[in-house]
């Protein structure tokens, strides 16, 4: 947990995701990720490259996470968002150190090397949190289980499992928003957060968003894997 800076309670990584929703994204990743029975210190023995936003390097190519995101989102490290928005973020130098910090701490986990970086949209409509591990996809635990809504009288969950392409999602839709058996479900209601994971050989794509749709978090995956 990164600890926050007394000065000011908007100075971390927790509070510029306004509450532990994105943030849980990464405590998921980086206890699921490896597959059953492997040791998280049998990696090959690559370095991460600290740089902006963590990226580190392997022989197959390094993580890169760019700068800007489809959906005008913009990597929060760089300093550049509107000064309102830029209020929920720590300043632009601390934020790259937490960055940098997640990033080494997943490499100390898995022993292979991984980034993390935040986004926003310049709108405010959006915020992103990107993660990215070389290293296989292994399990991959959803916010709630993943039970037949049916089964428990209701159209649908406040959280569902999904699979979209070859992406796997939790969607959360908020507290109260069950939809009871029998009534219909609006199909452009907005997630409250989405959480996908996307494995590329070997290498795990996770992103953990609010203000997108899953077909959107799933681009953003996408977008990096093809890259």
């Amino acid at each position: 947990m990164i600890e926050p800076m007394r000065d000011n309670p908007r100075t971390t990584v927790v509070s510029a995701l306004l509450g532990v929703v994105l943030l849980g994204g990464v405590v998921v990743f980086t206890v699921l990720v490896p597959k059953l029975g492997d040791d998280p210190q049998s990696s090959s023995g690559s370095s991460s490259e600290s740089s902006t936003g963590g990226a580190g390097a392997t022989p197959a190519g390094p993580i890169d996470l760019p700068d800007e995101l489809p959906g005008m989102l913009v990597a929060a490290d760089l300093g550049t968002l509107p000064p309102q928005l830029a209020q929920s973020f720590p300043a632009a130098a601390d934020l790259m150190k937490q960055e940098d910090s997640i990033a080494e701490g997943l490499q100390k986990v898995f022993g292979v090397p991984g980034a993390f970086r935040l986004y926003a949209a310049t709108d405010a409509s959006a915020v992103a949190q990107l993660t990215v591990l070389d290293r296989a996809p292994g399990l991959f635990t959803p916010d709630t289980p993943p039970i037949d809504p049916a089964v428990i009288g209701l159209a649908r969950a406040s959280s569902e499992l999904v699979k979209v392409d070859d992406a796997v999602c939790s969607v959360n839709y908020g507290d109260n928003s069950q939809v009871p058996a029998g009534q219909p479900i609006d199909p452009a209601q907005q997630p409250q957060a989405v959480r996908c994971q996307l494995g590329a050989g070997e290498r795990t794509y996770e992103a953990t968003t609010q203000g997108l749709t899953v077909d959107a978090t799933v681009e953003l995956l996408h977008g990096l894997a093809d890259a």
